[in-house]
């Protein structure tokens, strides 16, 4: 009896065990953000945070909290307007949240830095910080502990010298107020609940010497008017949304209207925010800091952090030149990032071989008969599968990824 076995031939399939890596050394090793390793910064003597705030040339920005901040990046209205209105200052702003980041609860995949890690590494003279909301479904019998929790977490954060030199000044945000739209009376369930929150955010602030933006009145305000449509979903603002919510935010730390907004400042905030989130959060965080940071080669992804740093701070120059009024070219200049290293293989298995020359390369029990029923050469489309099933028709599904595992 023979027993028939149809292959699928791919180069590169689960292309994850075909790399060794190179050695990490220094040249790459001090990009690494792993919580194990990362610096931490030092304590220090807090400081008064008064509002309006006053920034000095190159002050540098981090945005601490939840998925208020976190969704911020893709629509960039704030650094804009930060940008705009201080044209000479050069300020550099970095959005370190994380949906559903509470004060004290904050997780994050296996060796990733804590949020004081990548502050430290940013240097960050200011703190942004948006909490409250997630906090808020505890309701008022959790209000409480809510002040406990954030009296503590302020006392943390503002003794921290985050540039090497100085406490940070701290500033917290408020949650944005809940909106009703149809399907959905999030306003009714929540608003009550978050406006108590609100309230012991600002007895807090103030008895901590902290700075506080209330967004909820603001919102709140502007969502019960007629076809508001300040939010996706009644939580969670829309590009809309996020514009109103930018000038109150603006208006409250500097004391003053924010300027109109300009398009092109926004686009090149929003480029520069995509780049500094692949360094931030790149998706196989297994691959950057899990149990494969260190054994397959650039897939370790510090090379590519160190380009990614670069691009970002190519980035942060045109904006700087665009709030200030200068001409800059269409195409952002990257000339400055070098090539990936190369990666060593660890066997021969990257290098693409005919369906012919791979069945001559099998070893098959004198019972069994090999067919080929489908290649890359019949389909390219199924370059470099990783995953594959059949269905109840009899059908293969084959899934392909011609980057991965890029980050």
């Amino acid at each position: 009896m023979k027993f028939k076995i149809s292959l699928c031939l791919a180069v590169g399939f689960f292309g994850c065990s075909l790399f060794s890596g190179f050695a990490q050394n220094d040249q790459f090793g001090k990009y690494a953000m792993f919580q194990k390793t990362a610096k931490r910064p030092d304590a220090t003597e807090a400081v008064v945070t008064k509002l309006p705030l006053k920034l000095e040339n190159r002050t540098r920005i981090g945005l601490v909290g939840n998925t208020l901040f976190d969704r911020m990046h893709e629509f960039g209205h704030l650094e804009a307007l930060l940008q705009q209105a201080h044209p000479a200052k050069e300020l550099v702003v970095r959005n370190l949240s994380w949906a559903a980041d509470e004060v004290d609860l904050q997780p994050r995949p296996a060796n990733f830095a804590d949020a004081e890690q990548h502050l430290t590494a940013m240097q960050a003279d200011v703190v942004l910080a948006a909490f409250g909301y997630n906090e808020s479904f505890a309701g008022k019998e959790g209000l409480p502990a809510f002040r406990d929790r954030l009296s503590n977490y302020l006392e943390k954060i503002k003794t921290k010298a985050f540039n090497g030199k100085t406490a940070a000044r701290i500033v917290l945000v408020s949650p944005i107020a809940n909106e009703n739209i149809e399907g959905v009376a999030a306003a009714d369930r929540n608003n009550a609940n978050i406006q108590a929150y609100l309230k012991v955010m600002k007895e807090v602030a103030v008895e901590q010497k902290v700075g506080f933006v209330d967004a909820f009145t603001a919102t709140k305000k502007a969502m019960v008017s007629p076809g508001s449509d300040l939010t996706m979903n009644g939580a969670h603002l829309n590009e809309k949304g996020y514009q109103l919510f930018a000038a109150t935010v603006f208006n409250q730390l500097f004391g003053k209207d924010a300027p109109k907004l300009d398009e092109e400042v926004r686009a090149a905030v929003m480029e520069k925010n995509k780049q500094h989130f692949f360094r931030y959060r790149p998706l196989n965080t297994f691959y950057y800091t899990g149990g494969r940071n260190r054994s397959y080669g650039y897939l370790d992804f510090l090379p590519a952090m160190k380009n990614f740093d670069l691009m970002t701070v190519n980035r942060d120059e045109r904006i700087h030149a665009l709030a200030a009024g200068k001409a800059v070219p269409a195409k952002i200049d990257d000339s400055n990032v070098p090539e990936m290293p190369k990666t060593q293989q660890s066997r021969g298995a990257n290098k693409w071989m005919s369906p012919e020359k791979e069945r001559e390369a099998f070893k098959v029990d004198p019972r069994f008969e090999v067919t080929l029923f489908a290649s890359e050469e019949q389909f390219p489309d199924i370059a470099c599968p990783i995953q594959m099933r059949w269905d109840s028709l009899g059908r293969m599904w084959v899934s392909c990824s011609t980057t991965y595992p890029h980050v």
